[in-house]
């Protein structure tokens, strides 16, 4: 029996999903289980699963676009099956006539017998209207345009979306096409003096507007120094913007838009609050030694410190909260996130009920969540749920730094490296000296909204007495 792929909902907070890429052509055969396309979540990419067997007979929307959580993209089943029923039923569902064709194709491709699979076509024009004659475009397509200061209004763009509707990427094409080539200096240029680039004809390679271009239709005097725009078009000049030589320019997209967006929101949401107390490290370092010289699973400074943390929690309870609209969440497990440094940005794998495991376990689920989130295969269950979260930079040599609360939690702890410092300290006569140890640097940042000064600095405060008494961690 036919099955609907749909667009999944891998998060609490996800509304739409970008497609990466297809496993699976149109006529392919597949099994269950088989991955059938891949899509970017909120920090990594996921292999999505076939839960069907048969023939993959029609994909939706294609690679780059975005799509509504739940939305269908795609349709398997047998090789012969009739699935007019299945579309009709789906097109009910969204809302349109069961007579509309789908995916962008003609009604003649839509009408074929269904013995054969039939061919997908991008649709040559697009602004298909929805019913109640709304245009037929994608939440991420609209914010694009309004971005962009694109007026849909009695446009007519191509759309390559589900059932003709038009995706960001074909915003993003129909403002390539239309605007005018020029090197960045000579748009800010045409900017700053009101002059219109459409109306001037470009001198650089295959019409490219250049800064003399600019400033030829503005009426101003054009230097005759030698610069780089004034060399031939073939040898293809460097560009310029504020006196700044231009590299390349890369969209602000993806993975790292949504990792800026989501920090911006907690910085600017939550009132950070810092709090630092410096450790001395020597007595677990030795204790560390010694378990590491017993067993061939090395530990980590990072594992006593994850343990130290947990058992604080416990003791301050009120830290291992959210705050979710108008409701604070305290909760009784203590799932613990330890941000990566991924290909794709900051990642935080997070250890599930942490506050079981001692800290040889927590040190052999943490190196398999590293690895996983370095390569990029991290499940959204391994990433997500997190109660409180741990950021260490003391392995780049790092000395000090706070760190921007991973929403919804209310606190994180910033881990700085271990460097050799003088120490005073005092024997058991309260005689002075002072001492060469091993010392480091912890911060942690609360929001100020639930935590409160006194609790964060016993919270704190506890963290550096376990760590500099670690005995305690393992009991």
């Amino acid at each position: 029996m036919a099955e609907i792929v749909i667009m999944p909902k891998l998060g609490f907070n996800m509304s739409e999903g970008k497609l990466v890429s297809w496993y699976k052509g149109e006529g392919d055969p597949v099994q269950k289980g088989d991955p059938i396309f891949s899509i970017e979540t909120d920090k990594t990419a996921i292999d999505i699963e076939s839960t069907a067997e048969g023939i993959f007979r029609r994909k939706f929307i294609e690679e780059g676009d975005s799509v509504e959580v739940t939305l269908p993209i795609g349709i398997i089943g047998g090789e012969n099956e009739n699935i007019d029923a299945l579309i009709a039923d789906v097109l009910a569902k969204l809302g349109r006539e069961s007579s509309a064709p789908m995916s962008g194709t003609s009604p003649e491709v839509a009408s074929e017998p269904t013995g054969e699979i039939p061919k997908v076509q991008k649709p040559v024009e697009s602004n298909i209207m929805a019913p109640g004659g709304r245009m037929k475009i994608t939440p991420r397509a609209r914010r694009a345009a309004a971005e962009k200061g694109l007026n849909l209004a009695g446009l007519s763009i191509p759309g390559t979306g589900y059932d003709g509707g038009i995706c960001e990427k074909d915003i993003l094409n129909y403002l390539e096409t239309a605007k005018v080539k020029a090197s960045p200096l000579a748009r800010k240029l045409s900017e700053v003096m009101g002059v219109d680039l459409q109306q001037i004809e470009g001198s650089g390679a295959n019409g490219k507007v250049m800064k003399k271009d600019v400033d030829q239709a503005a009426g101003r005097a054009v230097t005759t120094a030698p610069t780089a725009e004034t060399a031939p078009a073939q040898s293809a000049p460097p560009e310029f913007i504020d006196g700044k030589e231009i590299k390349e320019i890369v969209p602000y997209s993806g993975v790292r838009k949504i990792i800026g967006e989501r920090l911006a929101q907690s910085k600017f949401t939550a009132p950070h609050l810092y709090f630092t107390q410096k450790v001395n490290l020597e007595k677990l370092l030795d204790l560390r030694a010694q378990i590491n010289g017993a067993q061939e699973k090395k530990t980590s400074v990072t594992d006593y410190i994850a343990r130290a943390v947990i058992k604080t929690l416990q003791k301050y309870p009120e830290m291992n909260s959210s705050l979710i609209g108008d409701k604070i969440y305290h909760y009784k497990s203590v799932n613990l996130g330890i941000a990566v440094a991924a290909p794709t940005g900051l990642i935080v794998p997070v250890i599930k009920e942490a506050d079981h495991k001692s800290v040889v376990e927590l040190s052999g689920e943490a190196s398999v969540l590293f690895d996983k989130a370095r390569n990029g295969k991290l499940k959204p269950e391994e990433y997500t749920g997190g109660t409180f979260t741990i950021s260490n930079l003391g392995m780049f040599g790092i000395e000090n730094f706070t760190a921007i609360i991973n929403p919804p939690e209310v606190g994180i702890l910033a881990v700085s490296a271990t460097k050799d410092e003088p120490l005073v300290v005092k024997d058991l006569a309260g005689n002075k000296t002072i001492e060469i140890k091993p010392m480091m640097n912890i911060t942690l940042t609360v929001d100020h909204r639930l935590i409160d000064g006194l609790l964060a600095a016993q919270f704190v405060t506890e963290i550096k007495k376990l760590l500099e008494d670690p005995i305690k961690l393992l009991v």
